[in-house]
């Protein structure tokens, strides 16, 4: 049986918990899912030409660890595969460089940065929290009923857990978004933590990491509906 291919974007660090979760995450889904998945770590100084991530992979995952080694090699691979109608889901850091890859090159901000990486950027659309959610939980209300997360959830409300201290910027949230690329669930108090690309066959990011909830007897649901929906 073929196995689904998928490339982990992101600065593989063996202590840190946010990746730990990842791959045990990914370990959950494999006893529920009746075909096997491929896992490959993909270091952001070793990403090079996107295109070879057609033949290599049947879906990116942009994980959590911002800054990475390489931030100009990840915003292009987002942007392939945005153009490119491959499958990407991002959660935490790979969340936060979608917005930015977005206003960049199709909102037409250039000066669009991440206020960790880029504190000088003129437009600052991804910026520090108000409240730090490094190690948190906190309720995410679903407020597109037409999207990904209501579709697979069937909740109003979830509980997302979280480990930033950044995320969308209120100040551009409105500007940010259009018929396209909409933010799909928020905070109690209205600061974005999802987003989607509607069209695109997979194009999903959310600020809150769905492995940190995910147990042998429960795969995440995202997680596992990601990697059934791209099959």
């Amino acid at each position: 049986m073929k196995a689904l291919r998928i490339a982990i974007i992101g600065d593989y660090t063996e202590n840190k918990h946010t990746h730990i979760a990842l791959n045990k995450a990914i370990d959950h889904c494999r006893g529920h899912l009746d075909f096997p998945i491929v896992t490959t770590w993909v270091a952001t100084d070793n990403i090079g030409d996107p295109a070879r991530f057609s033949q290599l992979a049947d879906g990116l995952w942009i994980a959590p660890g911002s800054p990475y080694k390489n931030d100009d090699a990840v915003y292009t691979l987002i942007r392939w595969a945005r153009e490119n109608n491959f499958p990407i889901f991002g959660t935490c850091g790979g969340f936060q460089y979608m917005v930015v890859e977005y206003a960049r090159n199709i909102l037409g901000m250039k000066e669009a940065g991440h206020e960790e990486s880029e504190p000088d950027a003129s437009r600052l659309v991804i910026s520090k929290l108000s409240c730090s959610l490094k190690g948190q939980q906190e309720e995410v209300i679903i407020h597109d009923k037409q999207s990904w997360l209501y579709s697979v959830l069937q909740k109003d409300i979830i509980t997302g857990f979280f480990n930033c201290n950044y995320g969308v910027n209120p100040a551009f949230a409105d500007k940010l978004q259009n018929s396209s690329f909409t933010f799909t669930a928020f905070s109690t108090t209205g600061e974005v933590r999802a987003l989607e690309l509607k069209g695109h066959r997979f194009y999903k990011g959310t600020l809150f990491q769905p492995p940190l909830d995910s147990t042998p007897e429960k795969p995440n649901a995202l997680i596992m509906d990601f990697f059934t929906r791209i099959r």
